[in-house]
């Protein structure tokens, strides 16, 4: 898609200049490679709209929850990123397009159509129904794990998500095969999100475009054979994928093969891929924060005593669904997000033109000390008496594109997590060092070693080294 832009626009809006000569390439690499300690400086320094130049495109950044509503809420006005965005052009024939043409890379009526289809198979009444699985699941990922063990807890966390996910996504047994789809889709994502495949698109072998065109190609064959393989077995479960393969099979025109196999890749990865952050992070900041991690202990004695989770008693948790939201908002999925304005618009007074490209950043807003009082603390209490909007507490996203998977994540995660800490108690190693990295979301740059314990043993709260100390003050 190309937009014509004037340079002569928000010139009132306060921001960085461009480098000489180099133009914006040194600021774009600074955010590539310390995207959250630049994002940060940048309010501190211009505000809440800051002016930037992306290449032939008008940027501007903004983190006011105000500013989020205003684009977030429109989206026939603002498109979310798809592939034809991405100021990188794929070939027109490229798996890269067909893995990633799924419901959060759509815009326009198409995706509203697909959106309207699919959101009743993601109701809470209609998500209870994997309940059992995610019991199962979980019971089953952990049940190797013995007193002393010494455990990768972000490894372990993001292949439990990666079973959480899929029955309910794919209707396949996880061990067998959703693991290795998922380990699969996890390489082309990390080709995706490697700043230098974006800067030098040339499929040369070597290079890192060269390598996300591959991965690509051989994610889109699995999915392939994973979709001809359920036809032929017939198209009896309630799982997501059996269901949007009848909508393609009723109505070709309506979801295309393209857009089946971009819905199952995007869909996959959205569920596991946040499950898995939210679930070692809630451990571990729960392992640093013992009173905390005891009214969790208490709620949930009560709630369920010695019995497995029913989808009952996970509704009785508001202690422990307030530390997931506060793990949300410490560690959200994506620290930024993006628009592409289909129209001139007005934000704060300022015109600024069709084309504008709006970053907003999730990790910033959540940091608004006016609606988050001691931002950078963990306490999962404070959601026992606040309410904050949508477009200020934005794990989900919001607006008309809020993630239809809500329900179904925090019921994977409340099951799993009340199984977990019922069952063991989780140490981090001494000596560890937590170093975080990531463009879009927040991960430890190497392993998270936990210690793991009985239930009832002593859990004592260990010192430890590294820059997650600049993302959350601990005692």
């Amino acid at each position: 898609m190309t937009i014509t832009v004037s340079n002569d626009w928000g010139k009132d809006i306060p921001g960085p200049s461009p480098a000489p000569v180099l133009g914006w390439l040194p600021a774009l690499l600074r955010f590539a490679f310390q995207p959250l300690g630049t994002l940060e400086n940048l309010r501190k320094q211009y505000g809440d709209m800051i002016r930037l130049g992306i290449g032939k495109y008008p940027a501007v950044i903004v983190f006011d929850p105000d500013y989020n509503r205003q684009i977030l809420r429109d989206p026939g006005s603002f498109y979310a990123y798809d592939i034809d965005l991405v100021p990188v052009d794929f070939p027109k024939d490229s798996a890269v397009r067909r893995v990633t043409t799924g419901m959060p890379l759509m815009n326009g009526p198409r995706h509203d159509d697909h959106r309207a289809a699919l959101l009743p198979y993601f109701h809470r009444k209609f998500v209870t129904r994997y309940h059992d699985a995610c019991v199962e699941m979980t019971e089953r990922k952990i049940a190797s794990w013995k007193p002393g063990d010494v455990i990768d807890m972000r490894s372990e966390m993001e292949r439990l998500a990666m079973w959480l996910g899929t029955a309910p996504v794919l209707g396949l047994d996880p061990e067998k095969e959703g693991e290795a789809i998922g380990m699969q889709l996890e390489r082309t994502m990390k080709a995706m999100f490697n700043p230098f495949a974006l800067l030098f698109p040339y499929d040369i072998p070597g290079l890192p475009f060269h390598t996300l065109i591959r991965n690509a190609e051989e994610m889109e064959r699995v999915v392939r054979g994973v979709i001809a393989r359920k036809k032929e077995e017939g198209l009896t479960g309630n799982d997501i994928l059996s269901i949007m393969i009848q909508m393609h099979e009723e109505d070709p025109e309506r979801m295309s093969e393209t857009e089946l196999i971009g819905h199952t890749t995007t869909m996959f990865r959205g569920g596991y891929n946040p499950n898995g952050m939210a679930l070692y992070w809630t451990i571990f900041l729960l392992s640093q924060h013992p009173q905390a991690l005891n009214n969790v202990m208490d709620e949930l004695h009560r709630a369920m005593g010695d019995d497995t989770p029913t989808p009952e008693s996970v509704e009785k948790l508001p202690y422990l669904e307030g530390a997931l939201r506060e793990c949300m908002r410490l560690f959200p999925a994506g620290t930024w997000t993006g628009r592409l304005a289909m129209r001139d618009f007005e934000m704060n007074g300022h015109p600024l033109p069709k084309g504008t490209w709006i970053v907003m950043s999730p990790y910033v807003t959540h940091r608004i000390p006016e609606v988050f009082p001691e931002p950078y603390k963990f306490m999962p209490e404070r959601w026992l008496s606040i309410h904050p909007s949508s477009y200020e507490f934005m794990p989900f996203s919001a607006g008309p594109r809020y993630c239809i998977g809500t329900s179904l994540a925090m019921l994977q995660l409340k099951i799993a997590l009340a199984i977990l800490l019922r069952r063991y108690s989780f140490t981090l190693e001494p000596g560890a060092k937590v170093e975080c990295a990531g463009l879009n979301s927040i991960r430890p740059k190497n392993r998270l070693p936990m210690i793991v314990d009985r239930v009832d043993a002593q859990r004592p709260v260990t010192p430890f080294a590294g820059n997650i100390h600049k993302i959350v003050q601990f005692a």
